[in-house]
């Protein structure tokens, strides 16, 4: 008991006592300011070590200008590759000795983004901000180094970690055309310069790529939120027999839930009386009955690449890429039905 009270009340002045030097040495050793000798530093070291000296964080931040925080925002909670990309994240951070706040942005208003600047703006040294649909968020405002996760941004001097999110729902779209479909619909997602935007412009040009019309009535545009899913299919499914889809895109796991959601709901099922491709991996769309095909991405190593880009501006250096496009992967599953067959 003696010897845990010893080690709680241990100081800096303590810490410089033992090693036989300055405090302002012991400082610089700990927080890295400028170099001294080797033989110096071991020293310094083995005195904290012998006296289990803990450095107070708030002192640190004092001395270095660096909280070693980074903030990270993020849409939502409940969507599993968000949950993938701050994993990846977290554990490249804390193995760097960074400490992680967490905030998502589902619902804001212009009111909720000032509340999380002053909240969160002098804690941070650095922002990752997986974009929203919509974003909203107006990332100059917080000036300080900031990455970002799942975007397009190309008029916008941000780093970026990505993938090719036109090509992705490019061939989603073209698994259910060559399996026969011609009636595609198109759930989620938001036109214009974005991820989201992309994934719209992925599916029209596989439309166009094999001249097939696409109608106004199969594209659901909405947020990335299972509500856009339960709310287009609900649609889709009220339009006359000949004018529904065969097929339907969903732009990420969220919206496929959604449209999983109501065909159970009416006794249907994905690969039996519609088919049904969709972004991202997820638990039912690998245990569904049948499964559903997906677009894979890295989620965790997307975290992990902008957590190490996000630490190397904060150093100084200055990463050779802009963006960084991630590759991704069609896993067909049985949740596409072959209209040549069923024929």
């Amino acid at each position: 008991m003696e010897r845990e009270k010893i080690r709680r009340d241990v100081t800096i002045k303590d810490v410089a006592r033992r090693a036989g030097v300055a405090i302002s040495t012991v400082s610089r050793v700990l927080n890295g300011l400028d170099k001294v000798s080797e033989k110096t530093e071991k020293k310094v070291r083995e005195a904290v070590a012998e006296l289990g000296y803990v450095q107070n964080a708030l002192a640190v931040s004092m001395v270095t200008g660096q909280t070693r925080t980074i903030l990270m925002v993020v849409p939502d909670f409940t969507n599993d590759f968000n949950g993938s990309v701050i994993q990846g994240a977290e554990e490249h951070l804390k193995a760097c000795g960074y400490t992680m706040l967490i905030s998502s942005t589902k619902d804001f208003k212009k009111e909720d983004f000032e509340n999380l600047y002053r909240r969160f703006a002098g804690l941070a040294d650095g922002i990752l901000v997986v974009q929203g649909s919509p974003d909203r968020m107006d990332y100059a405002r917080w000036e300080k180094p900031l990455v970002l996760v799942d975007a397009y941004r190309p008029q916008e001097d941000y780093y970026t970690i990505e993938i090719d999110n036109e090509r992705g729902t490019f061939l989603l779209t073209e698994e259910l055309i060559r399996n026969g479909h011609r009636r595609i619909g198109l759930v989620g997602g938001i036109p214009g310069e974005s991820a989201s935007g992309r994934r719209v412009a992925g599916y029209l040009s596989a439309m166009e790529r094999y001249d097939i019309e696409a109608d106004r009535r199969l594209m659901a545009f909405g947020s990335h939120f299972e509500e856009t899913g339960s709310r287009a299919m609900t649609a889709f499914l009220s339009l006359p027999e000949g004018a529904r889809p065969t097929g339907v895109v969903a732009v990420n796991n969220l919206t496929c839930i959604g449209c999983m959601k109501v065909l159970a709901e009416r006794g249907m099922r994905a690969g039996r009386e519609i088919s049904l491709a969709a972004f991202d991996d997820h638990l039912l769309a690998r245990y569904s009955v049948p499964g559903i095909t997906v677009l894979e991405r890295p989620t965790m190593e997307m975290g992990r690449e902008g957590a190490k880009v996000l630490l190397a501006l904060l150093s100084g250096e200055k990463p050779k890429e802009k963006r960084m496009i991630m590759d991704s992967r069609l896993i067909r599953r049985g949740s596409v039905v072959n209209k040549f067959v069923e024929a």
